[in-house]
């Protein structure tokens, strides 16, 4: 019965591409995205752009889910290199990996999120997380800290960057000046070109307060 059920997954995906690999599907999906945007991404779009029947894609991904977990997976992957090297205080660590986050997200704005809203479900994020979380076990801290430090600052990171890659939703200074003069002088500090500074500000305020918890919570 098994046989029969993979020979019928077989007919289904086409005849298998020549010359694909994973690696090259995930590729070209990310570049799709990049280039359309998630609502307008396909395996179907895709398929062409790869030269191939859509139905062939799942010789490598069994569904679109696990196509997109293998892009976030590749987006992580541009990430990783910020645990490299000796080890890492715990804190800087994570502060490494927030620049590198935010960094990731103007470069892959469209696909951004969804790095920022799915969970991580491959062998590669969890070895980026493995390695994490070591680094901090290795420190000292207990799981439970490690637990809430990763869930703030990933928090942070994701809702700022989503917010910068959205525009800022206020009215522009020029809009509020006159009838509501205090939101004009507020406003143009909201500015995309203050956004890196604002992003640091508010980070440095986290990691202070996350290095405090820390020292209080090694075992």
């Amino acid at each position: 019965m098994a046989s029969v059920r993979s020979k019928t997954r077989k007919r289904r995906r086409g005849r298998e591409p020549v010359g694909l690999t994973h690696d090259a599907v995930r590729r070209e999906a990310l570049r799709l995205i990049d280039r359309e945007g998630l609502e307008e991404f396909s395996t179907r779009k895709l398929g062409r752009a790869l030269g191939c029947e859509a139905m062939a894609i799942y010789w490598y991904y069994p569904s679109k889910e696990a196509l997109l977990d293998a892009v976030v997976d590749l987006l992580v992957s541009g990430i990783a290199p910020s645990l490299s090297g000796p080890q890492r205080d715990w804190v800087e660590a994570l502060r490494r990996i927030a620049h590198a986050y935010r960094g990731l997200a103007h470069t892959h704005p469209r696909a951004f999120p969804l790095l920022a809203t799915r969970r991580f479900a491959t062998p590669g994020t969890y070895a980026f997380l493995e390695q994490l979380f070591e680094m901090g076990h290795a420190q000292g801290l207990p799981d439970r800290t490690i637990a809430r430090f990763f869930r703030v600052v990933a928090g942070y990171c994701s809702g700022v960057t989503l917010d910068e890659l959205a525009g800022s939703r206020a009215a522009s200074s020029e809009e509020a000046d006159g009838a509501f003069p205090r939101v004009a002088a507020v406003t143009r500090w909201l500015e995309p070109r203050y956004d890196e500074e604002t992003f640091d500000f508010g980070l440095e305020i986290l990691l202070d307060a996350l290095a405090r918890t820390a020292k209080k919570s090694r075992r």
